[in-house]
């Protein structure tokens, strides 16, 4: 299915910078983009499209930096962000098979080419991953990721040793490497943890992949350094791990494909926004990966809205 794209505004998800004041819902209509900040106590309406549309792909420049191209057909999908052209002129690809396969655009092994971290990130149902990042976004991609706690336990001299790294921690400790966005959101709003036993599990786990990564041989000929760190989470994520911690956060009720959403924002986490009506009304949690792929109009407002019914009540 192919639609006309010049008038369709589509959103491709939020994203981070440490030199951006908030989190960013990043839109984009033909070649032009749009950035709306999601600052805490912003008042706004979301006009959520029915569809989900194609999102591109990327390519690499020889330095190392990216360009995110529209899909050429604009195409409708059912599932994922990529329609199948895109997804075989999708440079980024081969990063993942990389340290198996040595194969990569020029522009890919460049970026390769720089320092990269191991870390173990925990999110608030208690699953535990293990995962990697380069220098450059070495926060924003736990960020983006909506680690409620993290912890580097190694850093690499390149990419592709860090990804080797990766898989043994995957194979000897037991972490894996995905965890699924929806999970992520039930968690939440679940209230299975706390942020202390939380805490626990993430430096119980990280301990076991730096005692594993230890006892390997020769790690320094690949300028492998152990790391102790804790990864600092953002402020504007603090009141959703608190209404987390406190057990005073619900799920958004209501569906968001083809319908328009009011809401106060209190704070982001991930892929998630903190919202509510207004004073004392219900704190909610709006998965913003749902948005991803739609045509969303943001639409500026002022004051309070009338409160969701929630399925919890």
């Amino acid at each position: 299915m192919e639609l006309a794209s010049d008038f369709r505004q589509l959103c491709h998800g939020i994203s981070f910078s440490e030199h951006e004041p908030a989190p960013m819902l990043r839109l984009r209509q033909a070649a032009n983009w749009r950035t709306e900040y999601l600052e805490p106590n912003r008042v706004l309406s979301l006009e959520i499209g029915d569809l989900k549309f194609c999102l591109g792909y990327v390519t690499m420049n020889k330095d190392g930096s990216r360009n995110t191209l529209p899909c050429p057909k604009t195409k409708a999908l059912r599932t994922g962000t990529q329609c199948d052209r895109c997804r075989r002129m999708d440079q980024t690809k081969f990063m993942h098979h990389f340290h198996k396969t040595g194969e990569a655009p020029e522009g890919l092994r460049k970026y390769l080419e720089q320092p990269h971290f191991l870390y173990i990130a925990s999110f608030a149902h208690g699953v535990t991953k293990v995962g990697t990042t380069s220098t450059q976004s070495k926060w924003s991609r736990l960020a983006q990721q909506g680690a409620v706690i993290a912890r580097y336990v190694a850093r690499a001299s390149d990419g592709a040793a860090i990804r080797i790294l990766e898989d043994l921690v995957t194979e000897h400790v037991g972490l894996s490497q995905q965890v699924r966005q929806k999970s992520k959101i039930k968690g939440l709003s679940s209230w299975e943890l706390d942020y202390a036993q939380l805490d626990a599990i993430n430096s119980e786990a990280a301990e076991r992949a730096r005692e594993f990564l230890g006892s390997q041989r020769g790690l320094d000929t690949y300028g492998v350094e152990l790391r102790d760190e804790l990864w600092q989470q953002p402020s504007f994520a603090k009141p959703v791990i608190e209404a987390w911690d406190s057990r005073s956060l619900h799920a958004w009720s209501s569906a968001l494909s083809g319908s328009t959403v009011n809401l106060r924002i209190r704070g982001v986490l991930g892929q998630s926004i903190l919202a509510d009506s207004g004073e004392n009304t219900t704190l909610r949690l709006l998965d913003a990966a749902e948005l991803k792929t739609r045509a969303v109009a943001v639409i500026e407002q002022h004051g309070d809205f009338k409160e969701e019914q929630s399925a919890l009540f």
